[in-house]
């Protein structure tokens, strides 16, 4: 047996409209597909009876899905966990230009938890630009520049020679992180 990658990301969200405006409208990551989901077939992969949901389905580019979830039945709960408790986890978005992608949510009222910051290790982060910062239900979102002639990470080259990904300042998934 041999895990292959990461497929998709979910995020259960209070507002699917909002959520779609922060991350398609203000980041520029293209939607694939939205609807309502209510079939036994998902009740049973969730392990809700008779879940009802909203979805947003977003590329992010060399085959992975950022899944935007909002549930109708049952209804959740909003949580803001810090991002050391366990559980907890932030997304990491690959950016071509970080300073135009904060100057894009600044405009729009959103300010990062910090100043970027340029990393120097380990060797594999090095001269990459990171900041975090907090989406419409408080997971945290970390654009991330790394240098063209920066030292390259296995499995991170975005998508095959000759496929492109056309996003506004999205250029490819990161990393994710869950904090154990």
């Amino acid at each position: 047996m041999t895990v292959l990658g990461l497929d998709h990301v979910s995020v259960s969200v209070a507002n699917l409209d909002r959520s779609l405006a922060f991350y398609r409208d203000l980041l520029g990551i293209h939607v694939h597909g939205t609807g309502t989901e209510e079939s036994p077939s998902v009740a049973v992969v969730v392990g809700v009876d008779r879940a009802r949901f909203r979805y947003g389905d977003l590329d992010l580019g060399d085959g992975r899905i950022l899944e935007l979830l909002e549930y109708l039945s049952p209804k959740g709960t909003p949580h803001r966990p810090n991002v050391y408790d366990p559980g907890s986890g932030h997304l990491a978005l690959r950016v071509d230009d970080l300073d135009a992608v904060l100057r894009r949510l600044k405009d729009a009222g959103i300010e990062p938890r910090s100043p970027p910051v340029e990393l120097e290790e380990p060797v594999w982060w090095s001269g990459a630009r990171v900041v975090y910062l907090t989406d419409p239900d408080g997971v945290t979102v970390e654009p991330v520049e790394r240098r063209a002639d920066g030292p390259s990470r296995r499995g991170t080259a975005g998508p095959p020679r000759g496929h492109s990904v056309t996003m506004h300042r999205i250029q490819a998934w990161d990393h994710a992180v869950v904090t154990v």
